[in-house]
């Protein structure tokens, strides 16, 4: 007969090779529904920013106002993926989506690394399957590197000031830097940083070693050209953000909903928080905490007091900075804020007991797929789809096209709203351009004198006004034998003006 501790370590091979074989089949699943249809849906606008920069000369595309991300990081993978001038959606996507499936390893990695495998491998099912993690991953835009970028140089972060060496002083470094790169907003989660590292600088009434608060300078100074830039340019960056309401509070919890796995997800993340600090409380005043109360906080060097300032630094750190500068709490700029959004009721739980991280990642990962699954059902008809009509209908002999372009507040926004037909073209079609300034009073009219039949491509204005006042009339779409007063193409409208008698 067997000693008992002698099936000891069996059953922890066998749960190694379990947890292994579930971490393998989430990394491919996550892989799969971010590759998945990579290329199926047209660009849209900022998309189309992405390909123009990247084809243009570095130092330009650095000065160009419309590309809101000035960081170069993104277009400088897409500059070394291919020299194609007008490579397909998917490759334009792919860096996005290899910045997604690398960014489940990375929470992987920071929760086993400070909390074990079992959480390591719940927390990259949820990164895996979150549907906000996985539609940024299918877009030509930086925010998935901003989000692997935080979660590595917070992994990094955490193990410097824990236990310094110089070379995770070098590695934390590198990542701030890149990641500032991709994203000015990084700045938020280590601003994050720097305020862990203060509330925990000093044990037994000693100071911590420097090379923590040594390495965060040091990665400061490499952000300095992109901090001047951003100085220069803030202008034009910001007209870009018009678009964006000042938030409420209603805005930010739907923000946060959508960060994690719905308004669930988000109570679940604020009775955990509550918990621990509860816990963290008791247990900093030497007290006895009750049972299982007891197991929810670690002490100051807890990894759910570092994730917790990065949510407020990355979230309402966004809502403050909304209040005072310019609106920006949307979904994109507080996609970092989604790693500990997801992390947080995963280790408080898992201290309760070891295997609820896995059924929770379980029902919400499930969730995540069916809503994803759902939204691939939906067809977004887009500007290829748009350009695809035009090609089949517009003859050049009877037929005009024309753009209407309705941002005259910097100029380069009137080369950003032609770019749309520059990767989508019309063979053989002519492009006139009906120009607005921003109250809707017409600039630039003339093509409304054109004779012609005229199919009338609107982004942002109601230019019926204008028609109107040329003494143009618009005509219905008749598809399937049914009238259509103009046809919509995520987010152009298509209208078409009678031909003049």
């Amino acid at each position: 007969m067997k000693p008992t501790g002698d099936t000891k370590p069996n059953d922890s091979n066998r749960e190694t090779l379990i947890l292994f074989t579930l971490l393998t089949a989430i990394l491919c699943g996550g892989a799969f529904v971010r590759v998945v249809g990579l290329g199926g849906r047209s660009l849209w606008a900022d998309e189309f920013c992405t390909w123009h920069v990247s084809r243009m000369p570095l130092g330009d595309s650095l000065q160009w106002g419309p590309e809101l991300t000035k960081p170069p990081l993104y277009q400088i993978a897409l500059r070394a993926l291919t020299y194609d001038a007008h490579p397909e959606e998917w490759l334009l996507r792919l860096p996005a989506a290899l910045a997604g499936v690398l960014t489940i390893l990375a929470a992987c990695a920071l929760a086993r690394r400070t909390e074990g495998v079992i959480v390591g491998c719940a927390a990259a099912g949820l990164v895996a399957f979150n549907l906000l993690q996985i539609a940024y991953s299918q877009e030509a835009r930086p925010y998935t590197f901003h989000v692997l970028g935080a979660t590595v140089a917070t992994l990094f972060w955490w193990r410097l000031v824990t236990k310094p060496s110089k070379l995770f002083a070098l590695a934390y470094v590198s990542a701030v830097a890149l990641t500032f790169h991709s994203h000015y907003l990084s700045l938020l989660v280590f601003g994050s940083h720097a305020l862990w590292w203060l509330m925990t600088a000093r044990r037994g009434g000693k100071w911590r070693s420097p090379i923590a608060p040594l390495s965060l300078i040091g990665a400061g100074i490499l952000c300095v050209p992109v901090v001047l830039n951003y100085l220069r340019l803030r202008t034009s960056t910001f007209q870009g953000l018009d678009w964006i309401k000042p938030p409420t509070w209603g805005v930010a919890i739907s923000v946060l909903n959508d960060l994690g796995f719905g308004l669930v997800w988000t109570i679940g993340l604020g009775v955990a928080i509550v918990a621990w600090m509860i816990s963290l409380y008791i247990t900093s005043t030497n007290a006895t905490p009750p049972s299982p109360l007891a197991k929810l906080s670690t002490g100051r060097d807890d990894v759910v007091g570092l994730l917790l300032l990065w949510l407020g630094c990355s979230w309402f750190g966004l809502m403050v900075l909304s209040w005072i500068a310019h609106p920006a709490m949307v979904d994109r700029y507080a996609i970092p804020a989604a790693i500990p959004t997801l992390l947080i009721p995963l280790i408080v739980a898992g201290r309760l007991h070891k295997w609820i991280p896995i059924v929770l990642m379980i029902v919400f990962s499930a969730v995540g797929l069916n809503r994803w699954q759902n939204e691939r059902l939906v067809f977004d008809p887009g500007f290829r789809e748009l350009s695809a009509y035009l090609s089949e209908t517009v003859d050049p002999a009877r037929d005009l096209v024309v753009l209407t372009i309705d941002r005259q507040t910097h100029p380069d926004w009137i080369d950003a709203e032609r770019l749309p037909f520059d990767y989508y073209p019309i063979p053989g079609a002519e492009i006139g351009e009906l120009h607005l300034d921003p109250d809707g009073a017409t600039v630039l009219n003339d093509v409304l004198e054109d004779p012609r039949q005229i199919y009338l491509v609107v982004l942002w204005a109601d230019p019926f006004p204008i028609l109107k006042a040329a003494g143009r009339q618009t005509l219905p779409f008749e598809i399937d034998g049914q009238e259509y007063s103009r046809l919509l193409f995520t987010p152009y409208r298509l209208i078409r003006v009678a031909a003049k008698d």
